[in-house]
């Protein structure tokens, strides 16, 4: 069986339980480690295969020149400063 100290997980977790509840935590607890155990035993014996085919991509036919749509971009722009799109400075405060 697996030894839980329940108040020092409350200590560490924040929180304030009774009596009642250390009680019941203390049989709850070992259960769910002890499943927690057994899922990481059975995620173990899992494969990991990717198989042949990954990253796949296509070839370009024919790609278009670096650049070429840039002017095009900036003119469509409402606010645009010498090359650079200029946008609303935006601070969330959370």
């Amino acid at each position: 069986m697996i030894n839980v100290d329940i108040e020092k997980l409350a200590e560490l977790s924040r929180l304030a339980i009774s009596a009642e509840e250390k009680k019941e935590l203390e049989k709850e607890i070992p259960e769910i480690l002890a499943f927690v155990e057994q899922i990481s035993e059975a995620a173990g014996e899992l494969k990991k295969e990717t198989g042949e085919h990954y990253n796949i991509m296509r070839e370009d036919d024919e790609p278009h020149e670096s650049g070429i749509y840039t002017e095009e971009m900036l003119k469509a722009m409402p606010d645009e400063k010498n090359g650079y799109l200029r946008v609303r400075k935006i601070i969330a405060q959370d």
